[in-house]
């Protein structure tokens, strides 16, 4: 039984705050705008009114609604984590919308408050290439890249509103006819031959201040999705018509990472070599004329790009990409030097490039680690820090500004060992001055590393660090591991609250025959959601048997409400329930 939140009523008051905060450019703070929250990926909402550990302890947080899509997915790829948008201003009124990507080419917003459908948006496949190849594990095929919102290079560190705010997520009005959505967007700033917004002020950091305009009341919110062709849409988030041409991105049928919207570029990666284009690394500049959007591209050198995520920015906008080892099955060689198209093999790396040329800046290499996740970055002291995991099973500690030193091989710190099981993902958030760092993990805990414990956990879990800054030196002091979860997903954090997923998904081992996706999908079981407390680990809230099939795409929060999608093309909603 569906329980809806109350739609918000567009009462004088209401509008005024709305149209004030949308004209001083506030509103993109608490938002959902990309994979991972933000920027750095962090997977941190600072800031929820309502979501608060209280009302989790006194019982108000619960199950609300579900929702199913008409959507095929593709091996075990259905639908993308949503993202959110909480206030859009419509001609049918003040409206919170979730999108969600779709394998099958879609992409859908539904209302968060009513739990209705909003629309829905099918990208036809315009590729010349003969159709869609025949889907495999590798190279699953379709729209596989979670959509990206305008997204702040560096959110605020009050949780409300944004530094550097001209790069800002923006919430659009939308007073249009039925049907016909709402003004188009206002003129923007380009950075090649085009109209350039102000100069940032003197105190801002490079790098700020370079976007384009910030939308004001009257226009509307874009959604950038990525079909299967290799085309990137920009939407409308009050109809999903093209607010302009799509634009060739990729070439088509490859494995992109998540989308990523900052300050007029969009970001993304490929893997596993899908549709014949290589692993790299991929941009292109939205506010440059037309004729000139032309996609630039840095490669790996071979091997694989790590996580599911792709990039993660600084707050000067270097971009952060981990390199996993180099298949077994592919030739290495360390530095090439003959040729053109030669460059360095960054196999086990972390790289540092340009985020308008994609050129490498700096890197550090760990060989033989097999990093296996997107990195992410932590704002610490007026520095950025790079934190990324790998198969080794210990957790790297990078200083962006030097990643590996002078011989690009130095961390600022490791963790000793604390898994021998792969983990998938990287959370974090600060708490009354402490900082701490959550990774995910499977396989038994490693000898010699004191965790405190809540429980066994042989299917996988989330492990909990702090961050510790004692003379200048940075090290991590392991803290807690959760409760067991099967395969879990990415956690991410509300107040203090940890939103952690056992997914369920059936993981075979690395050794011997791989069983095919369906057999995999037979094998899972349901996945569960936990709410978690932040400084222990001990768990406040559980989802129990609600939700009935298993999950692979990630959470994400805003407005009261947690989000999570399922293999059978369900949408699921927690929260705080409001009355109608």
């Amino acid at each position: 039984m569906l329980q809806p939140r109350i739609t918000r009523l567009a009462s004088t008051a209401i509008v005024s705050l709305a149209a004030i905060a949308l004209l001083n450019g506030q509103g993109g703070g608490g938002e959902w705008t990309t994979s991972g929250s933000d920027a750095q990926r962090t997977s941190w909402l600072p800031g929820d009114a309502r979501l608060t550990k209280n009302a989790v302890k006194k019982g108000e947080f619960q199950f609300l609604w579900k929702a199913r899509f008409d959507n095929a997915p593709r091996q075990l790829n259905g639908l993308t984590t949503p993202i959110i948008l909480d206030r859009l201003i419509g001609y049918r009124g003040f409206k919170a919308l979730a999108f969600i990507g779709g394998s099958d080419d879609r992409i859908f917003a539904i209302d968060t408050d009513l739990a209705k459908p909003y629309w829905t948006s099918v990208l036809n496949y315009t590729a010349a290439t003969g159709g869609r190849p025949p889907s495999s594990w590798e190279c699953p095929g379709g729209l596989i890249a979670t959509p990206s919102r305008r997204t702040v290079l560096t959110p605020s560190a009050f949780g409300g509103g944004f530094e550097g705010e001209r790069g800002g997520a923006r919430n659009g009005s939308a007073v249009g006819e039925p049907g016909r959505g709402a003004a188009v967007l206002s003129q923007q700033p380009q950075r090649g031959g085009g109209r350039r917004a102000a100069p940032p002020p003197a105190q801002e950091p490079a790098g700020r201040g370079r976007a384009p305009a910030p939308i004001g009341f009257g226009g509307v919110d874009p959604v950038y999705v990525m079909g299967s062709d290799g085309y990137l849409h920009t939407l409308l988030s009050s109809n999903g018509a093209d607010a302009e041409p799509a634009v060739p991105f990729l070439p088509p049928n490859t494995k992109p990472s998540a989308l990523l919207w900052v300050d007029g570029m969009v970001y993304t990666a490929t893997s596993n070599e899908c549709g014949a284009a290589p692993n790299a690394v991929w941009a292109i500049d939205l506010t440059a004329p037309e004729k000139d959007r032309k996609p630039i591209s840095w490669k790996t050198g071979g091997p694989p790009i790590a996580g599911g995520d792709g990039v993660a920015l600084g707050s000067d906008g270097t971009v952060f990409v981990a390199v996993s080892s180099t298949p077994a099955r592919a030739k290495s060689s360390p530095t090439a030097t003959d040729g053109q198209d030669a460059q360095q093999n960054y196999a086990d790396s972390v790289v540092a490039l340009d985020r308008d040329t994609l050129q490498p800046k700096d890197w550090f290499s760990a060989p033989g680690a097999g990093f296996n996740v997107s990195p992410m970055v932590i704002r610490h002291k007026g520095k950025d820090l790079v934190a990324v995991t790998a198969h080794d099973g210990r957790l790297y500690l990078l200083d962006a500004a030097s990643l590996g030193g002078s011989d690009h091989k130095t961390p600022l710190h490791v963790s000793p060992k604390y898994t021998t099981g792969p983990g998938t993902a990287l959370a974090t958030w600060e708490d009354q001055g402490t900082r701490w760092i959550l990774a995910t993990a499977t396989g038994a805990p490693a000898a010699g590393v004191k965790f405190t414990s809540n429980g066994l956990a042989p299917n996988g879990r989330v492990v909990a660090f702090k961050l510790i800054d004692q003379d200048a030196k940075l090290s991590l002091e392991p803290a807690w591991t959760s409760r067991d979860l099967t395969a879990p997903l990415a956690p991410i954090i509300v107040n203090g609250m940890i939103f952690a997923v056992s997914s369920g998904e059936y993981r075979p081992p690395s050794a011997g025959a791989m069983p095919s996706a369906a057999q995999r999908a037979q094998r899972s079981v349901p996945a569960v959601l936990y709410v978690l407390d932040g400084t222990t680990g001990k768990t406040l809230w559980s989802s129990g048997t609600r939700i009935t099939s298993f999950a692979r795409a990630g959470l994400a929060a805003g407005a009261g409400q947690v989000y999570l999608v399922t293999y059978d093309n369900h949408l699921y909603a927690f929260g705080i329930p409001m009355e109608h």
